[in-house]
C-alpha cells in the first residue's frame, strides 16, 4: 500500500514539474496586454466608427418613414431635417468636442432615442397614431429645437453652455 501512494504522489510531483517547466518557458506577455483585453470595447471605440454606427441608424430611420405609406409627408420633412442637423452636428462635436457631455447626449438622441421615439409611434395602430400625434409632433418639435440650440452653441464656441445643454438633454431624453 505505501509503494502505491509512493508512486501516485511520484507521479503527481512529475506532472506538476512537467506544468512548471512549461509555464517557465511560455513566452512572457506584458500586463498591459492584460489590461487591453480586459478593458471595455467602449472605451477604445473609433470615433469615425461610432458616427458610422450612428449614420447607419439615422439611414435606418429615414427608410423607415419614407416606406410607411400611412405616414404624414410634414412630419416626415420635420424628422428629415433633424436627421440632416445631426449629421452634421455630431461629427464635429465628435471632432472638436470628444470628451464632453453634450457630444454624448446628442450621439445617444442620434444613435437610439430619435429612432425609438419614430419606431414607437410608427408600431401603433392608425387610430392610436391619431390620438398620439400631437404629443409626437410635441416631442419631434422639441428635438428639432434641441439640434437648432446645439448648433449654435458649437458655432459660437459657446463651452460654458454645454454642460447647461447637456444637463438639460439629459434629465429630458434620457
Amino acid at each position: 500500500m505505501t509503494v502505491i501512494i509512493t508512486a501516485a504522489v511520484f507521479i503527481i510531483a512529475l506532472v506538476l514539474f512537467n506544468l512548471i517547466i512549461r509555464r517557465m518557458k511560455a513566452p512572457k506577455v506584458s500586463s498591459s496586454f492584460y489590461k487591453e483585453q480586459s478593458s471595455p470595447p467602449a472605451e477604445k471605440k473609433d470615433p469615425g466608427a461610432d458616427f458610422k454606427k450612428i449614420l447607419d441608424t439615422l439611414i435606418k430611420l429615414n427608410l423607415l418613414i419614407r416606406t410607411d405609406r400611412d405616414f404624414s409627408m410634414d412630419l416626415i420633412l420635420k424628422i428629415e431635417s433633424i436627421i440632416d442637423d445631426l449629421k452634421a452636428l455630431i461629427p464635429d462635436m465628435i471632432t472638436r468636442y470628444p470628451g464632453e457631455t453634450l457630444t454624448y447626449e446628442l450621439k445617444k438622441i442620434g444613435g437610439t432615442h430619435l429612432f425609438k421615439t419614430v419606431k414607437e409611434y410608427l408600431d401603433l395602430s392608425l387610430n392610436s397614431r391619431q390620438i398620439q400625434r400631437q404629443a409626437f409632433e410635441k416631442t419631434i418639435e422639441s428635438l428639432h429645437d434641441v439640434c437648432k440650440r446645439s448648433r449654435q452653441i458649437v458655432d459660437n464656441n459657446e463651452t460654458a453652455e454645454f454642460k447647461t445643454m447637456a444637463h438639460f438633454l439629459e434629465g429630458k431624453f434620457s
